[in-house]
């Protein structure tokens, strides 16, 4: 099965949609994956910018332009849901959540916090809680594609590593004495 084939039909759910690597997958999809059904986006309002704007200044930059120009009928594709990764339960409604329980087969995760001067609370709210909520959403997902393979997980947002298991269940226990306050 081609990669074409196997996101033809599929909802995805993208945390990190407006940062670089959330950008460049968005393109990519919508122009690698043309039958690819729709990609909700979790976006929050910033600096007075609605989720809708945001996402209207974010297809207007040059990387979208051979989109733009070939198949702008793509972006319909592309639904701006509202929320905030450094927030409980992603600061999702209920009828988003809802919905996303509803439609989506995949998730994409790459939201992160990749400033280093971040402060430690923001850092793992948006690194570890984040990735925890996105787990627990995930296990109410009705068509939701899970892969039998344990070994290999994307783990820490967009930073992409091969660990075990073990290595991830010793991450969270590690952290969960001071994440379980947050």
């Amino acid at each position: 099965m081609s990669i074409p084939e196997f996101y033809a039909g599929q909802s995805i759910f993208l945390t990190g949609a407006t940062g670089f690597l959330g950008k460049v997958l968005i393109e990519k999809v919508l122009r690698s994956c043309p039958d690819v059904g729709e990609i909700f986006l979790l976006i929050r309002p910033k600096k007075g910018m609605s989720i809708d704007d945001r996402l209207k200044n974010m297809l207007k930059l040059p990387l979208f332009d051979k989109l733009r120009e070939e198949q702008c009928s793509v972006f319909s594709k592309l639904i701006p849901i509202s929320g905030d990764s450094k927030k409980k339960s992603l600061g999702l409604s209920d009828a988003d959540v809802q919905m996303l329980i509803d439609r989506v087969t995949i998730i994409i995760h790459g939201a992160a916090s990749v400033r280093f001067n971040d402060s430690l609370k923001n850092a793992i709210c948006t690194n570890i809680r984040a990735t925890r909520d996105i787990c627990i959403l995930a296990q109410s997902m009705k068509k939701l594609i899970v892969s039998k393979k344990k070994k290999n997980i994307l783990f820490n947002n967009s930073f992409y590593y091969t660990i075990t298991y073990y290595i991830l269940i010793t991450i969270f226990i590690s952290t969960f004495i001071y994440y379980k306050n947050v």
